[in-house]
């Protein structure tokens, strides 16, 4: 079988994990990058050898490309992916799938009328202790979920000085979107009602116009789940994200730490838990979870089945999402249908 041409749209730091990921993996060969700055473009297209272009016409013109990964800001998912699913190609979106439902659904609708592939990346379902935990529960060793209580916190540094578009997301969308779909992922099911709560002050006090904090409460048939996010984690924390989940199951109790992955650094600048598990440099070709849902969209493309975690997921999960903002405008429970 020959190597899935794919492009990668957005070059930012995510867009280099998809690019390396598709230039590494013996399954796909990446052909083609693409971003505004064209400076970053050239960039990226020098690092991975391949093309570069400003335009994502260009790429819904390439009669090469096959598959597209979209890596822009969430809220600018939307017409990149209409436009690459409308030209035939296989896409697959970095989470959440959209900041509006509006937008969601339209990803959702062009990709069932061009009858291609559609997939998200939603990785802590990749996660090695999540996928323990689901492994062990199929063997009937740890009972049925009933309660999460997860937390997945960024230091202040990411909302301000990492990205300049942070104003138009907020900690709902870049971390809460994992928490909502790891939550229902180990659920098993789908939430029945929303409430949620969340702050304001630190961050619009900077000039970005967005929450601080939130939390979530998630009604199931079967159980809850209590999730929150913050992106004022002042800077001195020692690792740039505070992720933890517990799962209180029939029988058991499981915790997952995924802040301290087992290494400390003390250096002059100051202490500090290094991220490892997601980009751990395990060999050129394996280098952390991150690249795995990336490399089961492109088995799923060659095999012509379905994405792993197809965009219909995407929209679910911003219909929660959306659901908890109304949520607290309204200073109610939401029930969902």
């Amino acid at each position: 079988m020959q190597p899935l041409p794919v492009a990668v749209v957005g070059c930012g730091i995510f867009g280099d994990i998809h690019a390396t990921t598709y230039a590494h993996f013996d399954q796909s060969e990446l052909v083609l990058v693409c971003d505004l700055d064209e400076n970053r473009a050239k960039a990226a297209a020098e690092k991975f050898n391949c093309d570069y272009t400003t335009r994502v016409e260009d790429v819904a013109d390439d009669k090469r490309v096959k598959a597209v990964s979209i890596v822009t800001p969430e809220f600018a998912h939307r017409d990149p992916c209409v436009m690459l699913a409308g030209a035939g190609k296989h896409i697959f979106v970095e989470k959440p799938l959209a900041t509006s439902s509006d937008d969601a659904a339209a990803i959702v609708k062009a990709v069932r009328d061009a009858k291609v592939i559609g997939g998200i990346d939603f990785h802590n379902r990749y996660h090695p202790a999540f996928r323990t935990f689901q492994k062990r529960r199929s063997q009937g060793k740890l009972g049925e979920v009933r309660m999460i209580l997860a937390r997945l916190s960024d230091r202040l540094e990411v909302a301000t000085k990492w990205f300049s578009w942070s104003g138009k997301s907020g900690p709902q969308w870049f971390l809460g979107s994992h928490l909502v779909d790891t939550a229902c992922w180990l659920m098993g099911a789908e939430p029945v009602r929303v409430y949620a709560d969340a702050s304001k002050g630190v961050l619009s006090g900077r000039g970005i116009d967005c929450y601080d904090c939130i939390q979530i409460h998630l009604s199931f048939p079967d159980g809850l789940a209590t999730l929150e996010s913050s992106w004022i984690l002042p800077d001195a924390w020692p690792s740039v994200a505070d992720f933890s989940v517990s799962i209180q199951t029939t029988t058991s109790r499981v915790d997952v730490q995924g802040s301290n992955h087992g290494m400390v650094e003390a250096r002059p600048e100051g202490y500090g838990w290094p991220f490892l598990n997601g980009l751990t440099p395990i060999g050129e070709d394996d280098w952390g979870y991150f690249n795995l849902p990336i490399h089961d969209f492109v088995r799923a493309v060659n095999r012509g089945q379905e994405a792993p975690v197809p965009v219909e997921v995407g929209l679910k999960n911003v219909r929660i999402i959306e659901a908890a903002m109304r949520s607290i405008r309204e200073q109610k429970a939401i029930e969902l249908t």
